[in-house]
């Protein structure tokens, strides 16, 4: 593949993004629920390519964008967040939440799923684990796992993610925005009543020239380079870095015994690491001004609208029509609990903002980070609250753990036994429920 055919399928997909946003902005009610012009732009592509219509061809790079781009996202939200030593407790109570949730999605999704398996002989071995793979990493995450799976000559589960991904990521934005009305009528949210209820751009069109502000902010003078081109080059550079330093690492445990898994880690977490490791030595020395953070929220947005668009073009509809009824119903318990446990918990334990803190875990915790971000933006647009930090600390202080699990669970559910995966869901569900209980809960 040739840099120019790339660039043609770019072209392609952003075609169909832009199509997407025209029709969300002609057809108000899809704005009302919430649905991004991605999505739109992914369901119209997947309905006149070839599965469908046949109208159109899609191209083939389009199948393997979201793995990619996700990685992008996800080294995008570790550069320039900085951890405030004041806030320390509530980035380790929204740790507890997520942890808990995360547990909450690896039990039901792994024990359900197993059951379910005895009913519907198509689906594959260990398919369920999809569902904390899909609804809490997004496309990249369950593309990795599926990966790991066939690795193990299991076939079917990349594709059972993708469609659980695409489901997490549409209920992220309409189950979250039925939420939000809820809170913002209730009263629970700080800041967003006026504009949620007042703003007509809140939902789509044009914005106002007073909420029209920079997607960045320059650092250096553009005789030298362009600012944009210098926040991509540091993300780029960390997913660098990253992909050198666990090359040498897998290399380095291939062959030692108990740690020969760990030569299987996801590409996922690379760029992670690396951005978290090179963040934490930019910001001890004077090229921490050139980081600009609002710049890398732009590039992570472009990245994620890409995910978005070629997952949702790609989907196997062959497959929906065969499994469809095991996967909504898995989807729904697991939307349902997660929606549960992020309003109660976060209503229990944080001190400050929780409805601002509870949506942005809802949107982590059913599609990304940056999911998690935008119904934050919802509530908090010009962000006034500490809910996007808390946030992206705590996320960032499980990802080690999270984003090792796409390649550990395959291996310990076909070496052991699946029963191992839902054991130790467990055990992620109740142990941060036990500690939040005794350090977080709330004094009446």
């Amino acid at each position: 593949m040739t840099f120019s055919s790339l660039f043609n399928d770019l072209i392609v997909l952003f075609a169909f993004l832009l199509i997407g946003f025209v029709i969300r902005e002609i057809f108000k009610p899809l704005q009302r629920i919430y649905i991004p012009a991605s999505i739109i732009g992914g369901v119209i592509a997947l309905i006149v390519g070839p599965q469908v219509l046949g109208l159109v061809s899609i191209p083939e790079s389009f199948s393997s964008m979201a793995s990619v781009m996700i990685t992008l996202v996800l080294t995008c939200s570790v550069i320039g967040v900085d951890m405030d030593k004041s806030k320390a407790n509530a980035y380790f109570t929204h740790l507890c939440i997520m942890v808990s949730i995360y547990g909450m999605q690896m039990f039901l999704g792994c024990g359900l799923g197993a059951l379910m398996e005895k009913g519907w002989s198509a689906l594959p071995f260990g398919w369920g684990s999809e569902a904390v793979f899909s609804f809490w990493g997004g496309h990249g995450t369950a593309a990795s796992a599926g990966a790991a799976w066939e690795e193990y000559g299991i076939i079917g589960n990349t594709s059972v993610g993708m469609i659980m991904s695409t489901l997490g990521v549409v209920s992220c934005f309409v189950v979250g925005m039925v939420i939000i009305n809820i809170g913002v009528r209730r009263g629970w949210a700080t800041q967003a009543s006026n504009d949620f209820k007042n703003n007509p751009s809140f939902f789509g069109g044009l914005l106002g020239k007073d909420q029209q502000t920079p997607i960045g902010i320059a650092k250096v003078p553009s005789t030298g380079i362009d600012n944009f081109a210098l926040q991509l080059a540091i993300v780029l550079s960390c997913m660098a870095f990253g992909n050198w330093f666990m090359d040498l690492f897998k290399s380095a445990v291939a062959g030692v015994p108990y740690l020969g898994a760990l030569s299987k880690l996801p590409s996922l977490i690379n760029g992670i690491l690396a951005g978290m490791l090179v963040w934490n030595v930019i910001k001890r020395t004077r090229l921490k001004g050139f980081v600009d953070r609002k710049t890398i929220n732009s590039i992570s947005g472009l990245g994620l609208e890409i995910t978005i668009v070629s997952a949702v073009a790609t989907m196997d509809l062959e497959l929906v029509s065969v499994l469809i009824v095991p996967i909504l119903a898995l989807s729904a318990v697991i939307v349902v609990l997660t929606a549960a446990f992020c309003l109660i918990l976060c209503k229990m334990w944080h001190r400050s903002n929780w409805f601002e803190k509870c949506v942005g875990s809802f949107g982590a915790a059913t599609g990304s980070v940056p999911t998690g971000l935008a119904l934050i933006r919802c509530v908090d647009p010009d962000g006034k609250t500490d809910a996007a930090d808390t946030l992206a600390i705590g996320n960032s202080l499980w990802a080690p753990v999270y984003g090792s699990m796409p390649a550990l669970l395959p291996l310990f559910a076909v070496s052991i036994g699946i029963f191992l995966p839902i054991w130790l869901g467990f055990a992620f569900m109740v142990v941060p429920l036990v500690i939040g209980i005794v350090f977080f809960r709330k004094k009446e």
